[in-house]
């Protein structure tokens, strides 16, 4: 039986990564043409990213991708934080309410709100702006209930004692509160990181300069002007699965440990 799981494991593991390593070896070629029953044939992967670096303005559209990921990420993290907890801690009148219209946006699909907040961008002349891409994700309904969820895990007498010792809310929140709420937190930021690193629609509607363009919109266009070929735009798709594997293996155990709390018990 030991044996079976193990050869299964492996086998599960060997169909996981086949597409990784049909991605290395495609990226790898020096052309289409050489592309013969994915087999390595020479390893030009260098050489095809510094075409895209050249060709596709490779650098520009990392830099704006991270600064874009990184900038929205973070805005979630201290706004739904903020806004989570005082859900979950805070006694204030209409708090049931305001949760629930919170949760009831989960249920507007993003298409809808794309015309009116594309409305409201423009009126304050943030086209064409990195805080036209970055200010309508930086709160989400999602972050605000993960961290509510999470904050209720609080014990209320530790935040009482706090209160009894003369501290006030905001600090609470700063000193007690946000340690603790660290896993969430770090999971908040990565789903969101990981859906801004793949979010194509609102730059490509937002921001019409190329210098402004993030990864999906910029290498889109590259396809466009190019034409598509299978070794460039697979070495596009190599280098921009990087990013979020680093911050994965990185972060992987604040991911994991904000998942499953709330399925264990206290």
């Amino acid at each position: 039986m030991k044996v079976l799981r193990t050869v299964w494991l492996v086998a599960a593991v060997g169909c996981m990564l086949l597409p990784v390593y049909s991605m290395i070896v495609v990226a790898s070629a020096p052309d289409d043409t050489d592309l013969r029953g994915l087999v390595f044939n020479g390893f030009h992967l260098p050489e095809n990213i510094g075409r895209l670096a050249g060709e596709g303005n490779l650098p520009t559209y990392l830099r704006n991708s991270l600064v874009l990921c990184v900038g929205t990420g973070l805005l979630d993290v201290i706004f739904s934080a903020a806004a989570g907890y005082a859900m979950a801690q805070l006694s204030f009148p209409g708090r049931r309410v305001l949760f629930a219209l919170v949760i009831g946006t989960l249920a507007l699909t993003p298409m809808v709100l794309v015309i009116p907040v594309f409305l409201i961008v423009k009126e304050l002349g943030w086209v064409n702006t990195f805080q036209g891409m970055m200010v309508p994700g930086m709160i989400s309904a999602f972050g605000v209930f993960l961290v509510r969820q999470f904050a209720l895990g609080i014990p209320k007498e530790l935040l009482l004692a706090a209160r009894v010792d003369g501290a006030g809310e905001f600090r609470i929140f700063a000193r007690i509160a946000a340690p603790l709420l660290k896993p969430a937190l770090i999971t908040l930021f990565l789903v969101h990181f990981l859906a801004q690193w793949d979010n194509l629609l609102w730059p490509l509607i937002v921001a019409n300069e190329q210098s402004l363009w993030p990864l999906p919109v910029g290498l889109a266009n590259f396809q466009s002007e190019v034409g598509i070929t299978y070794h460039l735009t697979t070495t596009a798709a190599l280098v921009t699965a990087v990013p979020p594997f680093v911050l994965m293996v990185a972060l992987q155990r604040y991911y994991v440990a904000g998942l499953t709390f709330g399925g264990l018990k206290r």
